[in-house]
This record gives C-alpha cells, sequence and structure tokens, in this order.
C-alpha cells in the first residue's frame, strides 16, 4: 500500500484506576481536559464499578452485524477476565444515518440517548449546538481519551493494542472528519471508510473505445489508464461516444452514466473547481458560525457557471441517451441500471459497490473523473462513531460508561478486527489504519483479485491511485441542511426549467435558515 495515503488516522484514550483485590475498578475525578485524569490513583471521588451497561445505537446492516456481535461477545469477555467487570453491550439497530440523527436529537431532549453511536461529522455539530454553554453535557470529546497515559493507544495489551500505537497509524483525513467544528476537540472517531469511484461496463467501452480510439484495440492496460486519466470534459466525450454507438451496447440504453449522489456531485466538482464552499467563522456576537461561501461574489458566479454547464451536458440527448443522469433526476440507485446495461457507468459509494456487481459483463474500475484534471480530490463516506455522556447519570457512573464506551471503540478499531468488519462484514468499506493493511486477512484479500473479484481492486484504486486525496468540508449545525440543499441545486437544475440563479438563491435561503 501506497505509504503516503498510509501516513492518514488518530486516536485517544483515557484513564482509570484498578485497586484491591477484587480487580474492581475505581473511576477517579475528571480532569481539567473533562476527561479522566490518570494522575488520580486513589479512590476519593470515585465509585466502585462491577456493572457498566453500553447503549450501541447502529445503522448496521444484518452481514455487519453478524461480524460485530462475536468481537462484541470478545470484548466482553476480555473486560470481565481483566478488570473483573461486567459489560453489557447493547446492539440498537436504527433504520438508516437521517433517522439515527433524528432519533439522537430528539432524545437530546429527554435524556434519552445511546452510549456510543454511529455518526457523520455532521450530525456530531448538532450534538455539540444542542450543548449550549456546557460543553461535554452531551457529546464527549475524545481527545483526553485518545492522549492518556493509561487507556490510550497502545497502553492495554490485553484489548490487541501494539506497543508502537499511535494516531499516526490512523488515515489523516479520516481523523480530520471529527475535527472540523465550531468547538476544538475530536467528537467522531473513524470506524470503517470509502470514497466514491466509479464502475464501468469493460466490454461496452471496450466496443466504443474501438472506434472512438483505436490505437486501444487489444490493449487492456491503455484502455485502464486511459480510464483512470478522464476529467469530466473528455469523460462526456466519451459518454457522447456510448450514446452513438448504442445499438452495439444495448438498444434500451438510457444513459451513458448514473452519479448516485447530486449533493457529492455538486460538492465535489466545488472542490475540484477551487470554488469556495463553506467555512466556519466568528459573528458579532464572538460566536463560531458556519457560513456559505459560494452564496455571493466571484464563488457564486462560478458555482452557477459550473451547474449551468451540467444542465448543458445533462440537456444533449444522443440516439435517445442522457450522457448522464443522478439519482435525484431518476428517483432511484444507479445499480440496477448498470446491472441491466441501461448504463455503461455507475458512480457511487465504494461502500455500497457490492450492490452493481453482476457476472454477466466484465466490470472496470476508475476514479470519477474529476471537474479540472489538476485537482483529483474526492470526498469521505463510510461512519464514525462518537460516544455520550448522559446528564440523569451521576458523575462517576458516566465516566464508567464513557470509559468502557472507549474501550470498546479502541477495540473495534485495532488493526485486526477493523480489518475483519471492513473486509468480512461490508459491502466494500476500508480499514481506518495504516496497520490493518498489513494483516494477513487484507492480504489475502488482494489475492483474490486474480480470481476476477472486483472489491480487491476497488481497494487498490482507493489506496494506490486516490491515495488520501480527500477533502473535509466544515461542520456546524445546518451543515447537513446546506448539503440537502446543494443536491437539490443539481436536482432541480437537471429536472426543471426554472432559472439557475433562481434555484440556488431557494437553496441558499432554505440553508442559511438552519445555520446557527
Amino acid at each position: 500500500m501506497n505509504k503516503n495515503l498510509l501516513k492518514i488516522l488518530t486516536l485517544g484514550g483515557v484513564a482509570f484506576m484498578i485497586v484491591g483485590c477484587n480487580n474492581t475498578p475505581v473511576v477517579p475525578e475528571s480532569s481539567a481536559e473533562g476527561g479522566v485524569s490518570s494522575e488520580n490513583t486513589n479512590s476519593d471521588g470515585g465509585a466502585n464499578v462491577s456493572n457498566v451497561e453500553i447503549s450501541f445505537w447502529h445503522t448496521f446492516g444484518q452481514t455487519i452485524q453478524d461480524n460485530l456481535k462475536p468481537q462484541i461477545a470478545k470484548f466482553q469477555e476480555l473486560v470481565k477476565k481483566n478488570d473483573g467487570v461486567d459489560v453489557t453491550v447493547n446492539l440498537v439497530p436504527v433504520s438508516n444515518y437521517d433517522t439515527i440523527n433524528d432519533d439522537i436529537n430528539k432524545g437530546l431532549k429527554v435524556n434519552n440517548i445511546p452510549t456510543i453511536a454511529v455518526a457523520y461529522p455532521d450530525h456530531a455539530a448538532d450534538y455539540i449546538e444542542a450543548e449550549g454553554d456546557q460543553p461535554g453535557k452531551f457529546i464527549v470529546d475524545l481527545t483526553s481519551y485518545i492522549n492518556d497515559t493509561k487507556y490510550g493507544l497502545g497502553k492495554e495489551s490485553w484489548l490487541g493494542d501494539k506497543a508502537n500505537d499511535s494516531l499516526d497509524d490512523f488515515i489523516p483525513a479520516y481523523l480530520e472528519g471529527g475535527q472540523n467544528f465550531t468547538r476544538q476537540g475530536q467528537f467522531t472517531f473513524p470506524y470503517m471508510k470509502s470514497t466514491e469511484a466509479m464502475l464501468y461496463n469493460y466490454e461496452a467501452v471496450q466496443k466504443v473505445l474501438a472506434h472512438y480510439k483505436p490505437e486501444f484495440q487489444g490493449a487492456e492496460n491503455k484502455i485502464k489508464e486511459y480510464m483512470d486519466g478522464l476529467d469530466w470534459d473528455e469523460f462526456m466525450n466519451l459518454c457522447r461516444q456510448v450514446a452513438t454507438y448504442k445499438i452495439e451496447i444495448n438498444p434500451d440504453l438510457k444513459q451513458a452514466a448514473f452519479y448516485d449522489s447530486d449533493s457529492n456531485m455538486f460538492i465535489s466538482q466545488l472542490y475540484q473547481s477551487s470554488i469556495a464552499y463553506s467555512s466556519i467563522v466568528t459573528n458579532a456576537t464572538g460566536k463560531k458560525v458556519g457560513q456559505i461561501d459560494f452564496a455571493t461574489g466571484e464563488n457564486r458566479t462560478k458555482a452557477e457557471a459550473m451547474v449551468t454547464k451540467l444542465r448543458t451536458q445533462y440537456n444533449e440527448v444522443v440516439n435517445g441517451v442522457h450522457l448522464f443522469t443522478t439519482k435525484g433526476a431518476f428517483s432511484t440507485y444507479g445499480s440496477d441500471s448498470f446491472k441491466n446495461v441501461e448504463s455503461v457507468f455507475t458512480i457511487g459509494s465504494t461502500g455500497g459497490s457490492g450492490y452493481s456487481l453482476t457476472s454477466s459483463f466484465k466490470i472496470g474500475v476508475c476514479k470519477v473523473p474529476p471537474m479540472v484534471a489538476s485537482k483529483p480530490i474526492y470526498v469521505t463516506q463510510g461512519p464514525d462513531l462518537c460516544i455520550f455522556n448522559n446528564p440523569t447519570l451521576s458523575e462517576s457512573a458516566n465516566k464508567a460508561r464513557v470509559l468502557y464506551a472507549w474501550k470498546l471503540m479502541k477495540y473495534l478499531t485495532n488493526a485486526e478486527n477493523n480489518c475483519k468488519i471492513c473486509l468480512l462484514g461490508s459491502e466494500g468499506y476500508l480499514p481506518v489504519r495504516e496497520s490493518a493493511y498489513e494483516e494477513d486477512l487484507y492480504l489475502s484479500f488482494l489475492e483474490t483479485k486474480a480470481d476476477g473479484e472486483i472489491q480487491p481492486e476497488i481497494a487498490e484504486l482507493v489506496t494506490e491511485k486516490i491515495d488520501g486525496r480527500y477533502f473535509n468540508s466544515p461542520c456546524f449545525p445546518g451543515s447537513a441542511a446546506l448539503r440537502k440543499e446543494c443536491g437539490g441545486i443539481i436536482t432541480l437544475s437537471l429536472t426543471t426549467n426554472d432559472t439557475i440563479t433562481s434555484i440556488f438563491d431557494t437553496a441558499i435561503n432554505n440553508a442559511t435558515l438552519k445555520i446557527k
């Protein structure tokens, strides 16, 4: 794996004392940083803990759950053996990311919240805002846990920690996603990660290039190199050729390319075009708030021009075939269209790439063609984890729950376990630690590429070709709403005759109402 990529992650730790012959831990007083102080080695102000219950809200499908449950059972066994504490981890499934965010936001008002939960950084911004002027009331800043001298990375070998574990073992861009808030700290922690990639019908592309680029005929390596080198304009040229030779591919071809996320399309192409998206600024009252950077001025002019170009390309229909479409315009994901050869290219999350796999034709994998060739940067996706305090519990009870939630978080993201959950339990997610890519399981996984498996090729694309070139946008109250409105800009631009300016005005006004 490319070592430039493998220099990208970070983590942390907490403190907890084991005293007495019964191995029952005592929870020390909190430190000035809001964590558990590793300096306090006596029981004053603490409480004996023998049972800890952790509620883990998640959005995982059955396959991930089936692989996660044995890891949790092993964690509970290890804690009992080494700390003498009975920890019970209750998995609570929630249908999707939006629902889990809504449920937690509602729960914050009545203190019905999990101990640990799946979260996107956008979600954490809402939880931080809900605390008002009481930092740490709900969401836990993991910094002190990450840096703890007793319970940080590399400090508990019985949990799978390695002696040389450090923040350097994590892919930085993944970790940075949990730091970009209106308040300083590490509020989410990477668990499984993905980005966007493009799958293509290799046989269809080969047929088209026989006409369009005859010098590539029979040269598989040249075809792959060509596909990885595409920028958006050349990609649209290729899509025109696909439409031109529709009959050779499939008379029922509907669109050459299918982009699954309207929001990702807009935001990624902004970054690739060096158009400012959003930022965190200090307002007149001294509060840090979100700002829409493409709302006015030169950024607005460039953003409208970018979308106008996309509208023109979408409206260019050749042989009854759109050059591209999106989920917002088509009302469904592109996987079925791709497998039915109603599209030749499908762009979506590598974490969901399994839904597009088929044995009907050979599949190629490449980077998503960037809007600007010199700036191939991409979105990071996939679930993070965060930990919560519950104000209805005593300080010592909260400390115990949070500490063991941190230990669980650390255990689930150690190299071996993280590799297992990503490769055996997901549809294409990748581990968050550098050392995971040196595990025998991962190396064996790469070898299956020789058997025609597509997932190892996707993994190589992410680690060797995208190679850590990601962007992380700021997270603030209203950033999730802004993201949704950006998707609406693409959808409405493709499906209505409204002016681009009026579409932007509506989206920006709607998002502004949600930004705090």
